[in-house]
């Protein structure tokens, strides 16, 4: 069973559209309990908005234990503030994170005056090492490819060598991170298109 995240804080209409259009002889369930998270298979989760309101959201719910245990072992696909909530702790409401990866959330910067915040919209994705959910990009000769973005604030991990993505928007940030079981974006997959949908597709069958 494939798991998808639900605290209120994501885009689950479009991530499990998108689920079962690539994955349609697969079990999708959303999932808000301790026993959901301790069932799936692999476990996606969508999240938007602030890390404040996500870890308060998980704490409320219980799950904080379970979805710490469950990234430990299991294909995880992190989307947007579901990449951000991994880390230590985030500048938005100076709030804890997972600390799962070590590392901060901080905000573009201000002193470009081109740069538009939030960064919204159709942005390239430059591949630093191959993994198996990107094979097919990873062939692309100038290695990028677009996909859709819309966050005001970005991860800086620790360990460099985590980061297999990275994206310009008046700074160079890391868009695609993996460790392990666990991968990361900061675009959106469900809003991609075909290639959004070609990541969905492949984490379906990913063994990490």
């Amino acid at each position: 069973m494939i798991a998808v995240v639900n605290i209120g804080v994501g885009n689950i209409k479009s991530v499990l559209s998108a689920l079962r259009f690539v994955a349609p002889l697969q079990k999708i369930e959303v999932v808000s309990t301790a026993s959901g998270l301790d069932s799936a298979e692999r476990v996606i989760f969508p999240g938007q908005g602030s890390m404040k309101n996500c870890f308060s959201a998980f704490c409320s719910l219980g799950l904080l234990e379970s979805f710490k245990n469950c990234l430990k072992k299991k294909p995880f696909l992190g989307i947007c503030l579901g990449k951000q909530f991994l880390f230590d702790y985030s500048e938005e409401g100076s709030s804890p994170g997972l600390g799962l990866i070590a590392g901060s959330v901080i905000k573009f910067p201000s002193n470009y005056t081109k740069l538009k915040v939030p960064h919204m919209g159709w942005n390239s994705v430059a591949f630093r090492s191959n993994h198996p959910v990107f094979r097919e990009f990873n062939q692309i000769e100038a290695k990028t490819t677009y996909f859709y973005f819309v966050h005001s604030f970005f991860v800086n991990p620790a360990d460099r060598e985590i980061i297999i993505g990275e994206t310009e928007h008046g700074v160079r940030f890391p868009s695609v991170i993996s460790k392990d079981n666990i991968l990361a974006t900061q675009f959106h997959p469900e809003k991609s298109a075909s290639a959004g949908l070609m990541i969905l597709k492949n984490f379906v069958s990913w063994n990490p």
